[in-house]
């Protein structure tokens, strides 16, 4: 059955868990303004509430977790065998690849001035959340969680859009970036690589994800080695 665990002194009284929950669980408590869940009995364990709370504060136990592994290339492959069928992506010509990018571009700049606005100094931590909540859509990395490991994984996943080197010194890891698709976007609004907020977002996304691997706590650092490179440390 499952069980909810709420931090309250985590809670930021945003009544998104609220919102969101199917089965209404949730309800703010009237002098603290903080989530409470008042019908526990009714959750079916879904996880939207885990997932869309921006304070990391409440989590869903007492359930079977299973990951997405059909989103493993090796599955995907499998599959397109036994259904005699091309995958969605070797299906995407070159036109409509350049489609997406320019849509990308615009949905990213309106999030990086939409997250400013309305998230001001939490900006952090919707990029680290974000990182957290990806890492599930990539489930082949939690088969070996050394830091090394890890890297090398999402090396070879980011070729295509993200190619990094990476060091790893004592507690630090630091990224160069050799083509980095943000870095085109900052550069056309003529904005400081480094220091925009997408690029906040983004390192702020990778700290989460890596994290998430390897059930350690990282914090961006700020680094010298250049405007497409940024530093990670453990906490």
């Amino acid at each position: 059955m499952p069980t909810l665990q709420i931090a309250a002194q985590g809670c930021r009284g945003c009544t998104l868990c609220v919102d969101v929950c199917p089965t209404k669980v949730f309800e703010m408590e009237a002098t603290q303004q903080v989530a409470q869940a008042t019908r526990p009995d009714d959750c079916i364990g879904c996880c939207s509430c885990e997932y869309i709370c921006p304070s990391r504060c409440l989590v869903v136990a007492g359930i079977d977790r299973q990951l997405p592994f059909h989103r493993l290339d090796e599955a995907s492959r499998l599959v397109s065998r036994f259904l005699q069928q091309q995958p969605s992506h070797a299906q995407i010509s070159a036109a409509d690849v350049e489609w997406a990018l320019r849509d990308v571009r615009t949905r990213l700049r309106a999030l990086g001035d939409s997250a400013t606005e309305t998230m001001g100094r939490g900006l952090k931590v919707v990029g680290r959340t974000s990182g957290t909540l990806a890492a599930a859509h990539l489930p082949d990395l939690y088969e070996n969680s050394s830091l090394d490991s890890v890297l090398a994984k999402l090396s070879s996943r980011f070729a295509g859009s993200f190619p990094f080197t990476f060091e790893i010194s004592e507690e630090t890891v630091t990224f160069t970036f050799s083509n980095c698709a943000i870095q085109q976007i900052v550069e056309e609004d003529n904005s400081q690589i480094g220091a925009n907020s997408i690029c906040v977002l983004f390192h702020e996304y990778w700290a989460g994800l890596i994290g998430e691997y390897c059930k350690s706590k990282f914090a961006v650092a700020p680094n010298e080695k250049g405007p497409c490179s940024f530093a990670i440390t453990l906490r």
